[in-house]
């Protein structure tokens, strides 16, 4: 213990009161301005990660012999008990394997590190500091270490949009950065994919755990949900996950149904063009004639088109003259892409306008001569 003065006086004079204020200072006053510690009252911890208790404490460093540091639990003997952490190598410990231990290498550093935090790490902790045949406790401060279950889900960063046939990487990062049990992260959501798990080392000797997935999406891929689960094997039953919906967008295709279907022939024939698309975000459609280009929606003195969309999915119609429609392309375009193909013209089976004409011409004659000989008989039964 340095005191005042202290190389002027007589070696038995020094060692008198060395022992005289180490008593004291089993009470508490040496705990200021000399003893201090600083550390927080409480700290909160979820099972299965792991909490640091930031401590920083203020001791007699001039005493000669090696220093160590303790941590203890409030209830524990103050003699006799084993430490919870300790840099005393010769000192037994609750629980071997270095879960729970000391970090910092600043002589006044008594910061304490729990890994792999279970429900049996609830307590309330005490330090004490030893050099040489000074010893201080600190018990005037009883940090409280809380522990809940575990509530954090993973970060999972997916790109908000994915390209159809491009080579895309997710990662997910597991909760915590402890230097315990490393957890075990698996993915699960049907589709073809290699994973690699990614340690990075940090400050303390904590370390983040993460897994990088790769895999190509494709059209059927949109809407599947991609799911993260993120398990601690130190402790039963203790996971946490994420989920996410994919968004695959592709570029359109046209289906093959689209047609031209046509009645009659000559100026009075008419036609019904068909088309349908299929794309992410939705296509639009356009109709390419040999002289214009019309939208998707539109209404003018002899042709008329509408469009509607289901999904991922887009269809139309485009109604006029047969004339008009003997050459007609289906454009369909979203984000990222075209597709084109001119459509086939079919002629509505069994059904002409030649045909229609010529029915109704023969019924026309039918009625004629019906009707004459409807008046044959009248006028014969009239006669004497």
């Amino acid at each position: 213990m340095w005191v005042p003065g202290a190389s002027q006086m007589p070696p038995s004079t020094k060692l008198c009161i060395e022992i005289i204020l180490a008593l004291l200072c089993q009470g508490r006053l040496c705990q200021a301005p000399v003893y201090r510690i600083q550390v927080p009252s409480r700290v909160t911890a979820q099972q299965g990660l792991c909490v640091l208790l930031p401590c920083n404490f203020k001791a007699n460093f001039n005493s000669s012999g090696v220093a160590y540091k303790y941590w203890f639990l409030m209830d524990d003997d103050r003699d006799t008990s084993l430490a919870v952490a300790t840099t005393d190598p010769g000192r037994a410990l609750r629980e071997p394997g270095g879960r729970i231990r000391l970090v910092g290498d600043a002589p006044d550093d008594c910061s304490l590190l729990i890994s792999d935090v279970r429900a049996g790490d609830r307590d309330r902790y005490y330090f004490r500091f030893v050099k040489g045949d000074f010893k201080y406790s600190y018990y005037e401060t009883q940090p409280l270490v809380d522990v809940t279950e575990l509530s954090e889900q993973p970060v999972l960063r997916v790109p908000e949009v994915l390209l159809s046939g491009q080579l895309v990487n997710v990662t997910c990062q597991a909760p915590g950065t402890c230097s315990g049990t490393p957890p075990q992260i698996t993915w699960t959501g049907g589709f073809d994919y290699t994973a690699r798990n990614v340690s990075v080392a940090l400050a303390n000797g904590s370390v983040s755990y993460s897994s990088e997935l790769s895999f190509t999406p494709a059209p059927g891929d949109d809407g599947k949900e991609l799911v993260c689960t993120v398990t601690y094997p130190a402790l039963v039953g203790v996971f946490t996950r994420r989920s996410v919906q994919l968004q695959v967008h592709y570029p359109p295709e046209l289906l093959p149904q689209g047609n031209c279907t046509v009645w009659g022939h000559g100026p009075g024939g008419v036609a019904t063009c068909h088309c349908a698309a299929e794309g992410n975000p939705p296509p639009h459609l356009e109709w390419r004639l040999p002289n214009r280009t019309l939208t998707g929606d539109f209404e003018g003195p002899e042709l008329r088109a509408t469009s509607w969309a289901q999904g991922p999915a887009v269809s139309g119609e485009l109604r006029g003259p047969a004339g008009a429609l003997a050459n007609v392309s289906c454009v369909a375009t979203n984000a990222h892409g075209q597709s084109q193909a001119v459509l086939t013209v079919v002629t509505a089976a069994g059904f002409s306008w030649t045909l229609v004409v010529a029915l109704a011409v023969a019924g026309s004659l039918v009625l004629v001569v019906a009707g004459a000989a409807v008046a044959w008989k009248v006028v014969k039964g009239r006669s004497p």
